[in-house]
């Protein structure tokens, strides 16, 4: 099954917020994360593809068929939320056979359905339990079971792994990768975590102000971001302000630096972007784009250092696993992706 939003708007009444001419396409067996700062329209897009919402304009698609006024119910979707909604006097098999019972199907048949459900989950051992017996992450595999057992059209999460912890979290998404691409479904993931996002995606969509902003493989939308906005929220950013001297040189507050205008004229604003990890300790062999201040900032992370080096009047973060002084770093070309100025 297919997904495919095609200029859905929706704005709140009352209100300016909500989603403006967002399009993408969610392909059979694809997980597609949304990502944003908050009150970008991550989680309106979720309602409206769930059916929560009317859209104002634009046709929610699913396998070609506009289902835009399709109620919550008929869309045949399945829907893991924040908190996981379980029924807390409900055993985790009653809770997955839920959606069954409210179809009609018979007994026998939703009590096989959902020990196959939680045995996908790695739960059918525990499938007499209540919700207040199992942990965090287990209640969240209860609740996709849940969301699996009908053999829904698309699969969307909204933000499912928010109230775990960073152990549980990392160990939970896997999981749920798992099993998402074994049931083979189409799946929207809403997320405000970029590690999440990026690990977990096939593809990400990046919201800003009700507007998506690029849509791209997690190494496309970390290495290659359309614009200022998205570099600088997915992932740290050095973004340095700069004026084009000529088709290989840029001036900024480091001085002139070698790098690629990609066709911007001579006199043209610019942001150059450079991630931190790719910013090389010392001086350049050749000399180029060599840069030399004095560490304002330095915290340890563990496997790496993040630093803060000031020189020119900004500051450039460095990332790195060296110990020892740093006063002299250097900026490789091929590190530097020149972006249009913003505002």
């Amino acid at each position: 099954m297919s997904l495919v939003l095609d200029g859905l708007t929706y704005t709140y009444p009352s209100s300016q917020a909500g989603v403006r001419d967002v399009s993408f396409e969610i392909r059979p067996g694809e997980l597609l994360a949304v990502i944003g700062p908050s009150g970008c329209g991550k989680t309106t897009i979720l309602k409206l593809v769930a059916g929560f919402l009317r859209p104002d304009g634009g046709r929610i698609l699913v396998d070609g068929v506009d289902a835009s006024d399709t109620p919550a119910r008929a869309r045949g979707m399945g829907v893991v939320f924040q908190s996981y909604a379980l029924f807390p006097h409900m055993s985790a098999l009653q809770n997955v056979a839920y959606p069954l019972r409210i179809r009609g199907v018979a007994a026998s048949e939703r009590r096989t359905r959902a020990l196959e459900a939680l045995g996908l989950v790695g739960l059918a051992r525990e499938a007499e339990r209540r919700p207040a017996q199992l942990s965090g992450g287990q209640q969240q595999r209860v609740a996709l079971a849940r969301a699996l057992v009908f053999r829904p059209r698309a699969l969307l999460l909204d933000e499912p792994l928010s109230a775990l912890d960073a152990a549980r979290r990392v160990e939970t998404r896997d999981e749920i990768l798992r099993v998402q691409k074994a049931a083979g479904i189409a799946t929207l993931h809403i997320t405000h975590d970029q590690e999440e996002a990026l690990s977990m995606a096939d593809r990400v969509a990046v919201m800003g102000e009700g507007r998506l902003l690029q849509v791209g493989t997690p190494r496309e939308i970390y290495e290659r971001p359309a614009s200022r906005a998205v570099a600088s929220f997915v992932g740290h950013a050095n973004l340095i302000p700069g004026t084009v001297r000529d088709a290989g040189s840029i001036d900024t507050p480091f001085g002139l630096l070698a790098a690629s205008s990609a066709g911007r004229a001579p006199g043209s604003a610019v942001t150059l972007l450079v991630r931190p990890e790719r910013v090389a300790l010392g001086p350049a062999p050749d000399g180029l784009n060599t840069v030399q201040g004095a560490v304002v900032r330095d915290r340890y992370l563990g496997s790496l250092r993040r630093l803060d080096l000031e020189a020119g009047g900004h500051r450039l973060t460095v990332e790195t696993a060296q110990a020892g002084e740093v006063s002299t770093v250097h900026l490789p070309p091929s590190a530097i992706q020149v972006l249009a100025a913003e505002a």
